[in-house]
């Protein structure tokens, strides 16, 4: 039984000894025309860049995502308070001295949802300095 493994890895190595010196050789390739037609067929050896995500859905990704939704369900809740409060009272109540009662549902829907834009813009004007920060390092790769 040990002969035939011993013959067995005999055979293994020089197999791997063969194509190690047909890897080596310089004149072993590809024809040119067949490295044409695989050209033709596949097209150049090139790394082609990543699929990139348009401008809008990265702003409504910040306009959109985390924490925001909180901020805009709490804004549609102020909005709905506040119809359903003008749409049930016949005169609005001023009941806290500063606003009529349900003015004050209103304001905080329009500055909650002042806030989320006013972030979202901010945050993705941060994203796409950041983004060009980048762009601008790949290009100082030096190309080969």
């Amino acid at each position: 039984m040990t002969a035939d493994k011993e013959r067995f890895e005999r055979e293994e190595v020089e197999k791997v000894a063969r194509l190690v010196l047909q890897l080596c050789q310089p004149a072993v390739g590809l024809t040119s025309a067949r490295a044409l037609e695989i050209l033709a067929r596949d097209g150049p050896n090139a790394l082609t860049p990543p699929p990139t995500t348009p401008e809008w859905v990265k702003f409504c990704r910040q306009l959109f995502g985390g924490f925001s939704v909180l901020l805009w369900i709490g804004a549609i809740l102020c909005f709905l308070a506040y119809s359903i409060q003008v749409a049930t009272e016949d005169e609005p109540v001023n009941d806290n001295g500063l606003t009529p009662g349900g003015l004050r549902y209103l304001y905080l829907g329009v500055v909650l949802s002042a806030v989320v834009i006013i972030t979202g813009c901010f945050s993705y004007y941060q994203e796409a300095k950041s983004s060009r920060i980048m762009e601008s390092f790949k290009n100082m790769v030096p190309q080969i």
